[in-house]
């Protein structure tokens, strides 16, 4: 099933690349409707609106140009006018959504609606002209297949005030706000949609997707301007986008919305798509348009601050995601699939909170519990992917304690130095429970314990592992003395979740991450919360080359990296790794003293050795509740 959604995001990838070879790259944008130049705007000039109000119809109502401001910042220049039509006015005026309806003066389009003020006469509103908005495709597309061209951008156009009503309005135009409707969002909890907002730092409202798990594709007739729009950033089971209104089409299908940028991405590549508006509602702060989006229709390309463009019928690539639910306090299995914006920076943010925002809004709850999660990320230049399993146990919030690494894993990949993975696919599998499956590590023994061991010794303990409110069980585990190992030997048992491995040469700064098959490596060696460790480890004596040579740090420590020292120490049985199905909370210890065969070593090193050891291990707890603390910071 999975390998399907990969398939068909690949066939979108090349359907996409096909179809952006017919964008005529250096042509500028030319509404395929007569335009009035600005120029020839004059105050006191009346004309029309063409916006949704409801469902899907176009509508028009009166207007009337009170002047043009001009700003040093873009867009230069924007139409001032004043709503006249009287059922327009009591409903609200000036609305989010309303943006890039577009404004005809003598049935001549001179651009769209923009920008308002907030608590203010809600009959005015700001246009940005059509010349402006033409500017967003004076930068070259960055959507994959898309080969970028050089379009020299035109000069600005100059244009004085003709009245004193604009004059006077136009020493207030820095406190124009667009009329940027919040992102809708659906699919996901309102607490994991609060946090999403928080990372695009984009104003989220938790509605406005159509009902039913699959976004179509459609191939129908396209818009025409004044119609109600939407730009997805997700769509099927989760979907995250704004709405709109289109503004303006040429001859090739290009197309020009909103009057002002979405987010200011630049050059993206978003999923347009047709939408439909329920009402307007009404606002102390801004009145704004309640609706939702369907099915995908094209592409938008541009996200400039004059307006964003695209192209109609040519389609985006995507990520795919899949979460598979599995409730065991009730039996109820859900499959959940939706896709993101192939973009490596928002995308995986969409995502991961994507996928968080599913399992919290399927639980139904928050609190105590245990989930087991298997993660599987898949990419067209990934030969096998890579798979992980971890199971999270939290007494206070289960959905909090998975945040941590859902982010640390997708960053990973993402944005990882050394390539893009494309098409780009994660898929978990979850099965979650109210219990607490927590295994909790109770005894260590050594058994027959001798007064002194010898380097390449087998070393037999008993470690006594107690399930939630089960009876203990007892599990035999054999170890080998490391061949130089002189004076003592610690024996460890611990839970994955207790204690990381100390600093490797990446943490000293000895070593760095070269290949991505190394990345991989180093991921895959990384422990999880569902297993039990078992070490045997203490001071080793090296084998010291005679040289005459000075020293130096690099040479008195270790070099290698955890996922090479993890694989040596298996290899030579002084570690064992179990993975069981709870999660594995505790820590033990166990000394044992060494007949070396190399010198006694002198007491007071001895002492020295276990006060270091002593020292590394506050370090390191102190190290763990700095982290705790500080995420709790964060969380506050």
């Amino acid at each position: 099933m999975y390998k399907k959604i990969i398939l068909a995001a690949l066939c979108i990838l090349m359907f996409t690349s096909a179809a952006s070879a017919d964008v005529k790259r250096g042509v500028k944008f030319v509404p395929n409707v007569p335009i009035l130049p600005l120029v020839q705007l004059k105050p006191g000039m009346t004309g029309e609106v063409h916006t949704v109000l409801n469902g899907t119809k176009i509508i028009k109502f009166g207007i009337k140009i009170v002047g043009v401001v001009p700003r040093k910042s873009s867009p230069k220049n924007l139409i001032l006018f004043r709503i006249t039509d009287k059922k327009i006015n009591d409903s609200g005026g000036v609305a989010a959504g309303m943006s890039g309806s577009p404004l005809y003066v003598n049935g001549k389009l001179i651009g769209a609606l923009g920008y308002s003020w907030s608590f203010s006469d809600r009959s005015l509103g700001l246009a940005t002209p059509i010349e402006e908005m033409a500017k967003a495709f004076d930068w070259p597309d960055d959507v994959p297949g898309v080969s970028p061209s050089e379009i020299p951008s035109p000069d600005p156009v100059s244009i004085d005030i003709e009245s004193d009503e604009s004059k006077k309005d136009a020493t207030v135009s820095k406190d124009i706000k667009p009329l940027a409707m919040p992102l809708l969002v659906d699919g996901i909890s309102s607490r994991i949609a609060k946090k999403l907002s928080e990372r695009l730092g984009q104003p989220l409202v938790p509605l406005g997707a159509a009902s039913g798990a699959n976004t179509a594709v459609s191939t129908g007739p396209a818009l025409k301007p004044g119609a109600a729009m939407g730009v997805a950033l997700s769509w099927g089971d989760v979907q995250t986008g704004g709405i709109g209104t289109l503004s303006a089409v040429d001859k090739t299908g290009r197309f020009l919305a909103f009057a002002h940028p979405m987010m200011d991405r630049g050059a993206v590549a978003y999923s347009l798509t047709r939408a439909s508006i329920i009402q307007i509602i009404p606002s102390a702060n801004h009145s704004f348009k309640l609706g939702y989006m369907g099915d995908i229709i094209g592409t938008v390309t541009q996200d400039r601050p004059e307006a964003i463009g695209g192209k109609f019928g040519q389609y985006p690539p995507a990520s795919s995601y899949s979460v598979r639910f599995s409730d065991i306090d009730t039996g109820k299995k859900y499959l959940k699939r939706f896709q993101t914006v192939s973009d490596q920076f928002i995308g995986p943010t969409i995502g991961t909170m994507g996928i968080l925002g599913v399992i919290d809004n399927l639980w139904g709850r928050s609190g105590e519990g245990t989930a087991k999660i298997k993660y599987r990320f898949s990419g067209g230049n990934m030969n096998k992917g890579w798979e992980r399993t971890n199971i999270f146990f939290s007494d206070k919030d289960l959905i909090k304690s998975l945040l941590e690494e859902f982010d640390d894993l997708s960053n990973i990949f993402s944005l990882n130095q050394f390539r893009e993975i494309r098409p780009y696919g994660v898929d978990v599998d979850v099965e979650i429970t109210r219990e607490p499956k927590v295994m909790f590590i109770e005894g260590l023994e050594i058994v027959d314990k001798k007064k002194t061991y010898s380097p390449g010794d087998k070393v037999v303990v008993d470690v006594t592992l107690r399930k939630w409110r089960k009876q203990p069980e007892r599990k035999r585990i054999a170890l080998t003395v490391p061949e130089n190992a002189f004076g003592f030997c610690e024996i460890v048992v611990r839970g994955g979740c207790v204690d990381s491995p100390k600093p490797d040469a990446l943490m000293k700064n000895l070593r760095s991450i070269v290949k991505f098959d190394e990345l991989l490596k180093k991921l895959s060696a990384g422990e999880s919360n569902n297993q039990l460790i078992v070490k045997i480890d203490g001071p080793e004596k090296k084998n010291k080359k005679k040289s005459n040579k000075t020293a130096f740090p690099e040479d008195l420590v270790d070099s290698k990296l955890n996922s090479e020292i993890k694989s040596e120490q298996i290899n030579s049985n002084k570690l064992k790794v179990y993975n069981t199905d709870y999660y594995v909370d505790g820590k033990l210890k166990k000394y044992i003293k060494i007949k070396s065969k190399f010198p006694d070593i002198d007491p007071e090193l001895l002492e020295e050795l276990l006060r270091s050891l002593a020292d590394e291990e506050d370090a390191a707890l102190g190290r763990g509740e700095r982290k705790v603390k500080e995420t709790d910071d964060e969380d506050e």
